[in-house]
């Protein structure tokens, strides 16, 4: 079997991504479900063009579980959860696991590109442990630099 193409990569299995250059310049990205009909031949459904739901409507198609949007904060610590701090120390472990929970409570609906400078220095004047708070903040600064390696 064939690797997928490179600009397909980060999409789940069998789904496909076209894209198109419209005559005023733009580009339309579209999004289609590479399925079997019942005669065994192959048909492209058309998803959408919303990656987040175009995700929701593959799960249904493919009889799998729906996945978190990937835009969100929550998604991220989810993630960041799961990955990396099962091969951390024990005592590390717990200090990120008390950050995560404050972080989750601040940030968890928060969309990525929503998470600036500013709203940190925010999240950090509101805190009333200050100590505590500038881990919290180099926690998410670690989430931020896995989040940029897993694209």
């Amino acid at each position: 079997m064939r690797q997928k193409k490179a600009a397909n990569r980060d999409l789940p299995p069998r789904m496909i991504r076209r894209t198109r250059k419209r005559k005023n310049g733009s580009t339309w990205v579209g999004y289609y479900y590479n399925g079997r009909a019942a005669d065994g031949s192959r048909v492209e459904i058309p998803l959408g063009s919303n990656l987040d739901e175009v995700k929701v409507e593959w799960a249904r198609l493919d009889r799998k579980a729906i996945p978190k949007p990937a835009h969100l904060m929550g998604r991220l610590f989810d993630d960041y959860e799961e990955k990396v701090i099962p091969g951390l120390k024990s005592g590390t472990q717990k200090d990120y696991l008390k950050g995560l929970k404050q972080l989750r409570n601040a940030f968890k609906s928060a969309p990525v590109d929503a998470v600036i400078p500013q709203v940190i220095t925010q999240y950090r004047d509101a805190r009333t442990a200050k100590v505590r708070a500038n881990r919290e903040i180099a926690l998410l600064s670690t989430i931020f630099k896995f989040a940029r390696e897993w694209g």
